[in-house]
């Protein structure tokens, strides 16, 4: 099993290092929207509701992590629904491997994408845009976890809509995207309307950006990140669920 979904996984890597687009989506475009948003929403950080000593580029780099891992994370529907288009998942399943492990390949690939993405992220802005941790080094690497796990647990969303619809890129934009907008990304709750304000405090890319933002800039984090937790292990178990049930209805 291992093996096989080591083999899967690299098999996955090496399909998206030579498709371009989605290296660009991945790598670039997150950067793109960070400079452009630092950019955009820098005069946020002079308004009463914004955290005061907090430049604007520190609030926002927690955010991108998260949003640009949730909009890259739709590749890996993408992905199982274009080998269930084009008949590989049936080669595979002639084969004396587990179907499963067809699954957990797809969303591994996906969360070593993710990890580059955001140490590719993390470096740029940090060195071009002045970004910089507020914390300790465990707090660090509990924002990248965040981050990674996070992305995980929506890939087996999208891996779950690919499996049952075989079209994951409409879906993919109709649910990452007001989930984003509305969301604390890029201002602080405080300024929105009440009905938004108790949409973002269940939004899970809310939740997750809370959690990751808190544990970035040294501040206290524990109800953010078990928050975050909660919300990442419920993604992930109904994304796993979805999937696996979709998967074997493919098959016929």
């Amino acid at each position: 099993m291992i093996s096989t979904v080591a083999s899967l996984t690299w098999r996955n890597l090496r399909k998206v290092s030579r498709t371009p687009q989605i290296v660009f989506s991945s790598l670039i475009q997150p950067i793109v929207f960070l400079v452009l948003f630092s950019e955009v929403f820098r005069s946020i950080e002079r308004t009463a509701g914004f955290p005061q000593g907090t430049s604007y580029v520190d609030y926002l780099v927690p955010a991108i992590l998260i949003t640009s891992i949730g909009t890259s994370s739709v590749q890996a529907g993408v992905g199982i629904a274009v080998d269930l288009n084009t008949g590989i998942i049936d080669r595979f399943r002639s084969m004396p491997i587990r179907s499963e492990a067809v699954l957990v390949a797809r969303s591994l690939s996906d969360l070593v994408r993710s990890a580059g993405q955001s140490f590719l992220l993390v470096l740029v802005a940090t060195a071009f845009l002045g970004f910089r941790f507020h914390s300790t080094l465990p707090e660090i690497l509990g924002v990248f976890l965040i981050v990674w796990f996070f992305g995980w647990a929506l890939s087996w969303l999208y891996i779950a809509v690919g499996t049952m619809t075989r079209d994951v890129e409409m879906a993919g934009f109709i649910i990452t995207f007001p989930l984003m907008f509305a969301s604390t990304a890029f201002v602080p709750s405080s300024g929105m309307p009440g009905w938004l304000q108790a949409f973002t405090a269940v939004n899970p890319l809310s939740q997750a950006i809370d959690a990751s933002r808190a544990l970035a800039l040294g501040w206290q984090a524990a109800a953010q990140v078990l928050q975050a937790l909660i919300a990442i292990a419920t993604l992930t178990l109904v994304g796993i669920a979805l999937a696996v049930i979709g998967f074997r209805r493919s098959r016929s």
